[in-house]
């Protein structure tokens, strides 16, 4: 079987069994396998291969991180494991640890700020409450724009969420402040199914949508950094850790499969570096 093949059987096996999100960073990866090894068989595919594959990818890219080439492995693998049950055996690539950038305090309350004084208009609420819930709850954009009215209890500040990346079904929690901008909208805007639509074709938004409106407000406030929805996610679980939250609670909030995947939060951001040594050496 080449490998052109066997991507388009893990592809299909992926469209039913994962989210739409695993099935689009899937295609992210095997667009560039199916470019460069599409042609070999599976079989044919080894060390040298991949060593091969590594080295075009970094004269590619020089910038290229050692993580990125070993996402890339670790799907090759995954494909043909499941197309011909066979394991490739390839050491993983040394990973260089970087800090998790965090979108600072200042920063956030410019965004609030801004929709704070502009909540007469209908989008700009929407985006100001879609920021919040960001903030306040981790969740992933895809699992945000998915949530519809019925998921959220306005007497508890709970969140039912239902679509999720690894299928499981958790809750979250939002501040009464929140609730109580949710109400504004969800009555002004006459929804009563998804919360987060496109007021022009009534769609629900989506995440290039939303990448937009951030690099769109990152322009308009003159913010020289990501403001993206992935960095309000990092955000909130640095600051769930930086007031000494449980890291188990943090993983289901999160709805992380393993716990590894949370433990990268136990770092030392540079705000916090700034914050605690002016706070010992300008007194």
């Amino acid at each position: 079987m080449k490998l052109n093949q066997a991507i388009e059987k893990y592809e299909k096996y992926i469209t039913v069994t994962r989210s739409k999100g695993t099935l689009r960073y899937l295609k992210g990866k095997t667009s560039i396998l199916s470019k460069y090894l599409g042609k070999l068989e599976c079989d044919d595919i080894n060390d040298d291969v991949i060593l091969d594959f590594i080295i075009k990818q970094q004269k590619r890219n020089p910038n290229l991180a050692n993580r990125t080439m070993n996402k890339y492995v670790q799907t090759l693998n995954q494909v043909i494991r499941y197309s011909t049950g066979r394991t490739v055996q390839f050491d993983k690539m040394p990973e260089n640890k970087k800090t998790i950038k965090t979108i600072s305090k200042d920063i956030q309350e410019k965004i609030y700020d801004y929709y704070e004084n502009n909540q007469s208009n209908i989008i700009l609420l929407r985006n100001y409450i879609m920021f919040r819930l960001l903030m306040e709850t981790g969740l992933r954009i895809s699992e945000l724009l998915n949530l519809k009215v019925s998921d959220f209890d306005f007497y508890t500040g709970t969140i039912h969420v239902r679509v999720t990346k690894t299928n499981e079904e958790r809750y979250v929690f939002y501040s009464k402040k929140t609730s109580q901008l949710l109400s504004k909208y969800i009555v002004a805007s006459k929804i009563s199914n998804e919360l987060f639509i496109d007021f022009v074709t009534g769609d629900i938004l989506t995440v290039f949508g939303v990448e937009s409106i951030c690099q769109r407000l990152a322009h308009k406030l003159e913010i020289n950094q990501s403001i993206s929805p992935h960095k309000w996610r990092h955000t909130f679980a640095t600051q769930f850790i930086r007031k000494s939250g449980n890291l188990e609670v943090l993983r289901q909030i999160l709805g992380h499969t393993n716990l590894a995947t949370t433990q990268k939060y136990l770092h030392i951001n540079k705000d916090f570096l700034h914050e605690e040594y002016f706070r010992i050496y300008n007194n």
